[in-house]
């Protein structure tokens, strides 16, 4: 399962180059210095529509960064595949989840859900290039171990305080039946990657986590009008 590919495409250019040749003069001015690696270069990163043509995407940031390597194209459209496998292969945090109450909860009464993920950032080379992965939460898939899934959904959920537990949330659920359930969410994270500090380019694709599942056990609650208590009646109803 997987998000649409993004609208919007990326790539870079060469700066101060026109068909290979070079400006010296125009790369003096550059404010930048591209001498982490051999064969540095400078470029302008570019983005637009990807159903407009190339040619005519304005520039993408302020500054331009560097590319390190002899064959700047062949190394860009390396990185597109290279970067999506790390990302989906990357040890993200799953998170955690939580359930509301539990470890036991009652048949008909709302159990309520939560997710909790966060941000997380892994730097790495490929290619010679410094890249870096942002990854970040973005949609919950809820399996109740009934039968019943929920999501994907953006809202991962919120905790309720005490005395509000049982009421309705839009992560929570009602079990019928008493029993134990298996209870899982699934966690997708989308990304976004830079090339040695360039701008944030949106990964197509999403990573898929599974924090440690948990087991509830639903009961069923009898109620019943007694005529006296435990003291005055000790085989009663509850006692």
């Amino acid at each position: 399962m997987g998000t649409p590919d993004s609208l919007f495409g990326f790539y870079y250019r060469p700066v101060c180059f026109d068909e290979n040749n070079g400006d010296i003069d125009c790369l003096a001015g550059q404010t930048v210095e591209c001498d982490a690696a051999p064969d540095g270069q400078y470029v302008w990163w570019h983005s637009g529509l990807k159903a407009t043509p190339r040619e005519t995407w304005p520039r993408y940031g302020d500054t331009p960064t560097c590319i390190y390597t002899s064959d700047p194209d062949e190394v860009a459209a390396e990185l597109v595949g290279l970067v999506l496998e790390e990302f989906q292969t990357a040890p993200i945090d799953p998170g955690t989840f939580t359930l509301q109450p539990s470890p036991y909860s009652l048949v008909n009464m709302p159990t309520n859900l939560y997710a909790e993920a966060r941000e997380q950032t892994f730097d790495m080379t490929l290619l010679g290039q410094s890249v870096r992965i942002q990854v970040t939460p973005t949609e919950y898939e809820w399996n109740y171990g009934d039968g019943t899934i929920y999501g994907p959904a953006v809202w991962p959920g919120n905790p309720l305080p005490e005395q509000l537990i049982g009421e309705v949330t839009e992560t929570s659920h009602v079990y019928e039946q008493p029993g134990d359930y298996f209870v899982s969410v699934a966690i997708y994270f989308s990304g976004e990657y830079s090339i040695n500090g360039g701008p944030m380019i949106p990964i197509d694709g999403r990573a898929l986590t599974f924090p440690l599942a948990q087991t509830i056990s639903v009961w069923q609650s009898e109620s019943r009008s007694v005529a006296d208590d435990c003291f005055q009646n000790p085989s009663g109803f509850g006692c």
